[in-house]
């Protein structure tokens, strides 16, 4: 992918994710690949993290105090991230189907690994723009928030190719749960192994 072709696709996840999804999905990339990719995705992501929490650190007092050594380690928040995204590939691809979606494994997983691509370039944006207008940097989470939930609707809905968006929805709601459930053990296993190293 030349540089223009990538931005080209980057204007059109924002402006028309669900042809932007088509197109990826298009790609027809291996599982292996993407695997590798989305792991990448995955570290970089975890790196740009760890620099912009150093850069505003966490207020002492504030709920979510005993996982600070979580988010403060690299290597932890990398795991965690990547577990979080591996039960999102799967639980978007097993619920979708079991409504009538027509999404492969593979569908589900360039399309999340292309995500993690766009926020890595949103977090790169917000982090320079802490240094320099700190309510802009807000502005723009808060902004990327609502518009990656849109992208994620959009996305989901190409690779099932559901009749309705509203399918797309509940998938992505009953998702969440799942995504909840996982992440909970993972949490507190990972909490465990910090609290007991320490």
């Amino acid at each position: 992918m030349t540089p223009p072709d990538f931005k080209a696709l980057l204007v059109q996840s924002l402006l028309t994710p669900k042809d932007a999804a088509r197109q990826l999905i298009a790609f027809n990339l291996s599982r292996r690949w993407l695997w590798m990719a989305l792991a990448l995705m995955t570290v970089l992501n975890a790196i740009v993290y760890s620099v912009s929490i150093r850069l505003s650190p966490p207020v002492a007092g504030t709920d979510g105090v005993a996982f600070v050594p979580l988010f403060h380690s690299p290597f932890l928040f990398t795991m965690l991230l990547f577990g979080a995204l591996v039960i999102t590939v799967f639980t978007l691809q097993w619920i979708g189907q079991r409504i009538g979606g027509k999404a492969r494994l593979g569908d589900i997983l360039v399309l999340l690994t292309w995500m993690q691509v766009l926020r890595l370039l949103l977090q790169i944006g917000v982090a320079v723009l802490m240094l320099l207008a700190p309510m802009l940097a807000v502005l723009l989470v808060l902004i990327s928030s609502f518009w990656g939930i849109y992208i994620l609707v959009n996305f989901v809905d190409a690779a099932h190719q559901f009749d309705s968006k509203l399918k797309s929805v509940g998938v992505i709601i009953l998702a969440v749960f799942a995504i909840a459930v996982g992440m909970a053990i993972i949490l507190t296993t990972i909490g465990l192994a910090v609290m007991g190293a320490s």
